[in-house]
Order: structure tokens, then C-alpha cells, then sequence
């Protein structure tokens, strides 16, 4: 499988920007650009906003997206533990797809949100969720992930989640910087094969079986 550090696949990425299965998230990260924010990374147009059933939620851009992508083939830590829960899961990456709490990339690629940075990201949480109408599950990964989820809930998401009956599920951080330090690495990994295994039971998503 080719990575995003292969500047082959990244040229052939921004090139499909514009495809009809991404297009509507590559129109809304162009339309939230702001210079005083930060750049924002493209979603991995390998993608499909049609084929999504399960929202990756994570706090902000990390190292792996000087990509200039969103992708769970980025070449850092998080994706690689996340390819690795979604193997041991059974999980087709085609059925997911990500998004951030804070879409702009932060000085030195900082993973930490103060409130108000959480509270900015409500409106383009709310534009993205509409963009991926198949949408059932939403893994929220950490606790910037869970506030923003609050945070929309309780101002312009309402009652939104449970009138399209999408499920939020409460994941440990994907990042080690954000990890929970009274579980081991392999523990926290094995919590979120758990949540996403409920997920893809949620969705109707039949695991993979070795070898496919």
C-alpha cells in the first residue's frame, strides 16, 4: 500500500481533489481557509463521502499532514496505530473517514485546543457531518474530540445527531502526546479495536477476514 510519503501518491492525490466522491469536503477546506488560522489539510480524496459510515474525529492537525492531507495513510504514529486498530477490527478504511476538532494546522503541529479553539471548530463540524450523509457512527478520539461533541450538541447541532441516528463513541486520543498515561499503549489500542468493532456493528460493516 502506498503511503503518503511517497511524492508520487501525493501529486496523484492532489490531483483527485476534485473528484465527485470528495469534492464536497475539498469545496468546504477551501472555503474555511484563513491566514491567520493556519493552513488547513485536504481530506485523502482515496476516500468517499458516499461510502462513509463512520466519522474518524481528532483533535487538530498533526506532523503526518504536512502531507497537505487528511488521511489515514499519512506517514506518523497516529495513522499507523489507527491502520493497525482498524486491521485488528476487520475494518475496511473505504467505510471511514476523517475530520478534525480544529481543522487549521497550529504552530509546530500542537495537538492541544484551548476552549475557544474547540468552540471555532462547531460550524465547520457542522458543515462537514452535513457532507456525509451516510454517516451513522462518530468515533470522537480524545477529549478535545468528546468537548467539540458537547459543544455542538448543546448550541447549532441540537438534536441533529438524534434525529439522523448517528452514535457517538468516546475513544482514547489517537496521538501519544494526548494518550491516557494509566493505560499502556497496546491496552489503549485494544480499547479502540473494542469501539470500533461496536461501530462497524452499529453500521451493519461485516469485518474483513484475513487475507482480504
Amino acid at each position: 500500500m502506498r503511503r503518503m510519503s511517497d511524492p508520487a501518491y501525493v501529486s496523484e492525490s492532489q490531483d483527485r481533489l476534485h473528484c465527485e466522491n470528495i469534492e464536497p469536503i475539498t469545496q468546504l477546506c477551501d472555503s474555511l481557509e484563513d491566514t491567520d488560522k493556519g493552513p488547513i489539510p485536504y481530506v485523502d480524496p482515496a476516500l468517499d463521502v458516499d461510502e462513509a459510515r463512520i466519522l474518524v474525529l481528532t483533535s487538530a492537525p498533526g506532523p503526518g499532514t504536512a502531507s497537505g492531507f487528511l488521511s489515514h495513510e499519512n506517514d506518523d504514529d497516529a495513522s499507523e496505530r489507527l491502520l493497525r486498530v482498524f486491521s485488528s477490527a476487520g475494518l475496511d478504511p473505504k467505510y471511514t473517514i476523517p475530520w478534525l476538532v480544529h481543522p487549521w494546522t497550529q504552530e509546530d503541529y500542537a495537538l492541544n485546543l484551548t476552549k475557544e479553539r474547540i468552540a471555532t471548530g462547531v460550524k465547520p463540524f457542522n458543515r462537514f457531518l452535513k457532507r456525509v450523509p451516510r454517516v451513522v457512527a462518530i468515533i470522537a478520539h480524545g477529549g478535545e474530540s468528546q468537548k467539540l461533541i458537547k459543544a455542538f450538541s448543546s448550541t447549532i447541532g441540537g438534536s441533529a445527531l438524534a434525529a439522523k441516528a448517528i452514535k457517538v463513541f468516546n475513544a482514547p486520543a489517537l496521538h501519544t502526546q494526548s494518550a491516557n498515561r494509566k493505560f499502556t499503549p497496546e491496552e489503549l489500542e485494544d480499547q479502540m479495536v473494542e469501539t470500533y468493532g461496536q461501530a462497524m456493528r452499529l453500521c451493519g460493516i461485516r469485518p474483513l477476514v484475513s487475507g482480504s
